[in-house]
C-alpha cells in the first residue's frame, strides 16, 4: 500500500512580510497531483496545518479545497493538530469531515486515536497524536505529572492498539532527539520537549511533523519537512513529499521533489557583482560586501531583485542587516516613517530631530507629505 506524508503546511503564513498564500496554492496542487499519479491509499499530514491559531481566512479556503478535492478522488486523509493550530478550530465538524473520508485528531486530551485503513495489500493502523504538552496532558489522563515529553509520549503509547493491523503507523508532530530545527520554527531549548527515537522502534513507519528541514533521525522515522521554504537557514534544502510502500518486503520511503513558484537563495558580492547578476523573481537575501555602500543600494538591488526580502553589508569584520517589505507594504507606510527606517540602518542611529525636521520640509516641498 501507499502513503503520501506531508506537513507543515502553514497555511496563511508570511515571511518577512510577503504572502505565501500563491506559494501554497501551487505547492498543494502539486501534492494532488503526486497522490493522483502515485495512486496512493491515503494522505498523511502531520500538523501546523496552519501557521497560527486564528487563520485568515483565505487559509481556511485553500485547506478546504484541497480537502474537498482528495475526497471527490476517494484520497482519504489524515490529519492532526500542531502547536501552530488551534485543536477547536481544526476538529470544527470533524465527525462530517470523517463521513466524507477526512479524518481529524486535533485534542491531545482525547489521547492517541487510532483510525483503520483497509486495503487488497492488507490492513494498516494509522494512530494518530497531535502535538501535545505534558503538563495538560497529565491533567487530561489524571495523572500527577510527567517529568518530560517522553514520558508523556510513553504513557499515550500504552494505549496504542496492536496485533489487529498488518502494519502499524504513527502521525505525530513532537521533536526527536538529535534533529535539526530551522529559523522558521519555535526554538527547542533543552531537552524537555525531546524525545528518544528510540520510543518509536515498534512502528513500521512514523510520519512527523514540527521540523521544517526534511530528515530521518532513525530507520523509518521520518520528518516530511514544510513544503516551501520558510526562511533562509532553508534555502537549498529541497523541499519533497514522502511516499511510503508498505508490503511484506519492509517499508519504502521515497521523497517526491516539490517546486515553488519563487526559490528562496542567497545572493553575496559587491555592488557592481550583485547588479550583474541576472534578474530574478526568486525570494533573495542580498549580502554586499563593499567597504563603503551607497545610501540608495537597496532599491538598486530591487531592479534586478523584485522579490528582495532581506537585506545585509558585511564589511569590515562587522554586519548589519534589514528586512525589505513588499513593494506594495512600502507603499502603503508613511514617507517620514521610511526616512527614519532607513537613516537607522545607514548609520546606526535615531535621526535627530533636526534630521526630522529637514525631510518633513523636503517632503512637504515635494507634495508627498501625509
Amino acid at each position: 500500500m501507499k502513503l503520501l506524508h506531508i506537513a507543515d503546511l502553514h497555511l496563511g503564513k508570511r515571511v518577512f512580510a510577503y504572502s505565501m498564500l500563491e506559494e501554497q496554492r501551487a505547492v498543494l496542487a502539486q501534492i494532488k497531483a503526486l497522490a493522483l499519479a502515485e495512486g496512493i491509499d491515503a494522505l498523511l499530514i502531520a500538523g501546523d496545518v496552519y501557521d497560527r491559531t486564528v487563520p485568515p481566512a483565505e487559509a481556511t479556503v485553500l485547506l478546504s479545497d484541497f480537502l474537498t478535492a482528495l475526497s471527490a478522488a476517494q484520497i482519504p486523509v489524515y490529519l492532526i493538530a500542531g502547536n501552530h493550530d488551534s485543536a477547536e478550530r481544526l476538529a470544527f465538524a470533524a465527525p462530517l469531515l470523517a463521513d466524507s473520508g477526512v479524518f481529524v485528531a486535533a485534542d491531545p486530551a482525547v489521547g492517541l486515536q487510532t483510525r483503520y485503513l483497509d486495503t487488497e495489500e492488507g490492513r494498516v493502523a494509522i494512530h494518530m497524536l497531535p502535538h501535545f504538552r505534558p503538563a495538560e496532558l497529565a491533567h487530561a489522563m489524571g495523572k500527577e505529572g510527567f517529568a518530560d515529553s517522553a514520558a508523556a509520549l510513553s504513557a499515550l503509547l500504552a494505549e496504542a492498539p496492536r496485533g489487529v493491523a498488518d502494519y502499524h503507523v504513527l502521525l505525530a508532530h513532537l521533536f526527536v532527539a538529535g534533529s535539526e530545527s530551522s529559523d522558521s520554527e519555535a526554538p527547542v531549548i533543552g531537552t524537555v520537549d525531546a524525545v528518544p527515537a528510540g520510543l518509536l522502534a515498534d512502528f513500521d513507519y512514523v510520519a512527523l511533523g514540527h521540523l521544517h528541514r526534511p530528515q530521518s533521525p532513525d530507520r523509518n522515522i521520518v520528518y516530511a519537512g514544510s513544503p516551501l521554504c520558510y526562511s533562509f537557514s532553508e534555502a537549498g534544502q529541497g523541499k519533497s513529499a514522502v511516499l511510503v510502500t508498505l508490503d511484506e518486503k519492509g517499508t519504502d520511503v521515497r521523497r517526491l521533489p516539490l517546486t515553488p513558484i519563487h526559490a528562496m537563495r542567497e545572493v553575496r558580492g559587491t555592488m557592481q557583482e550583485l547588479t550583474a547578476m541576472p534578474y530574478s523573481e526568486d525570494y533573495i537575501r542580498a549580502v554586499v560586501t563593499d567597504e563603503d555602500v551607497v545610501p540608495d543600494a537597496c532599491l538598486t538591488l530591487r531592479a534586478n531583485f523584485p522579490n528582495l526580502m532581506r537585506f545585509a553589508v558585511e564589511s569590515g569584520g562587522t554586519s548589519t542587516e534589514e528586512i525589505v517589505a513588499p513593494t506594495e507594504a512600502i507603499a502603503s507606510r508613511a514617507p517620514l516613517d521610511l526616512f527614519a527606517e532607513h537613516f537607522l540602518f545607514q548609520n546606526g542611529e535615531e535621526p535627530s530631530e533636526a534630521h526630522m525636521a529637514l525631510m518633513r520640509r523636503v517632503l512637504s516641498d515635494a507634495e508627498v507629505l501625509e
